[in-house]
């Protein structure tokens, strides 16, 4: 009896992919820039701690211990679970909203899940590979609630916990997020209900801003002090906040700067630094690429989609905004902490892609 398995080449290709970048993290990228705390986590040793369950560098250290205890440390072997991991949980994602068109022109969300830093950071042992995790579950609860599927499955608790215990500054915009499209959804039947709601929420967030300001102005300084020492290698020593709010002040062009990475000045400096400068550069291509058609609509028709457009201003500037500390002192760190959230901006990029072109019906498990 012959059996036999029709393989998906696009998937094929992909895992393919996600190899050579193991294969290059592991055995090219380590040895031009340390890789995180990769080394370590692998060398942590058999241990257990009820830690583990709420504080994410315990986590790491119980499960990279564990496989490097039992595969000989920090190879490729070793981190090869979690390279197949952010395989499983890419392919399901993409499975789940059918962004894959069958028999037909991939090439775009093959570019935008095969970028080297995204790929490089989420095929090893790190925090970045639960950044992936919640922002892929999360990305599809939003789509669900924007076709008024509000109800929350196991999986999605799951990762509101690991974003609460991965990134938990990210939390605040992810559930302004999903209130304000199910608010919009269900109660504002109008235009003007949603623009009521839309600057009421944007005057919560700056008035609580302006309420904590002494303490934002406080974690500035501690903030830079952790950058500017040797053991940070951060490769931008200035500090942009010396005069009381520069943090406020300096915000909209280092959220930018923050999301982009290094500067063009920074990219001919160095090697890594010009690839992942060019690497942003391509990314923001796709994007702009990907929103073409509500920006087109919205220039030249006046025309745009009163639910999508303030939930993904709420998101996007609410993410940057708690990114933009941890990546203006060190473009390293910006491109690196940037793989946590940047797979949920391409679901979301990718949903307006296709939800404007209504030329592929975008679908959903309800199950």
């Amino acid at each position: 009896m012959k059996v036999s398995h029709k393989v998906d080449r696009f998937w094929f290709t992909y895992f393919l992919i996600r190899l050579f970048y193991l294969f290059f993290a592991v055995l090219v990228y380590a040895k031009l820039t340390p890789l995180g705390d990769t080394d370590r986590y692998m060398s942590a040793g058999f241990f257990f701690s009820w830690k583990i369950f709420y504080q994410s560098t315990w986590l790491l250290d119980f499960l990279g211990g564990i496989l490097g205890g039992l595969l000989g440390g920090s190879n490729v072997v070793s981190n090869l679970p979690f390279t197949v991991l952010s395989f499983c949980i890419i392919k399901w994602a993409i499975e789940e909203l059918n962004f894959k068109i069958p028999a037909g022109n991939n090439m775009l969300l093959l570019i935008l899940i095969s970028l080297p830093n995204f790929c490089v950071w989420t095929s090893v042992c790190s925090k970045e590979v639960f950044g992936l995790l919640f922002s892929a579950i999360l990305g599809v609860l939003i789509i669900r609630f924007f076709n008024r599927d509000y109800k929350i499955k196991k999986k999605d608790w799951l990762a509101l916990y690991l974003c609460l215990m991965f990134k938990p500054q990210y939390l605040p915009a992810i559930l302004e997020c999903l209130l304000l499209i199910y608010l919009f959804n269900e109660y504002c039947k109008n235009l003007r209900s949603k623009a009521l709601l839309f600057i009421f929420i944007i005057a919560v967030n700056v008035g609580g801003l302006y309420l904590v300001r002494d303490t934002v102005n406080m974690y500035a300084d501690i903030m830079f002090l952790n950058f500017d020492n040797p053991e940070a290698s951060s490769n931008r020593n200035e500090n942009i906040w010396m005069k009381e709010n520069d943090f406020y002040k300096e915000a909209p062009l280092g959220m930018l700067v923050a999301f982009f990475g290094p500067t063009i000045n920074e990219m001919f400096s160095k090697p890594t630094h010009f690839l992942a400068g060019l690497e942003s550069i391509i990314m923001l291509v796709l994007f702009i690429r990907m929103a073409k058609q509500p920006l087109i609509r919205l220039v030249f028709d006046g025309k745009y989609n009163a639910t999508i457009i303030p939930a993904y201003w709420i998101l996007f500037t609410g993410i940057c905004f708690m990114h933009y500390p941890f990546g203006i002192f060190n473009s390293g760190s910006a491109i690196r902490y940037r793989t946590n959230f940047i797979f949920l901006f391409i679901i979301l990029l990718m949903y307006i892609h296709f939800h404007y072109q209504k030329k592929h019906l975008i679908r959903y498990s309800k199950q």
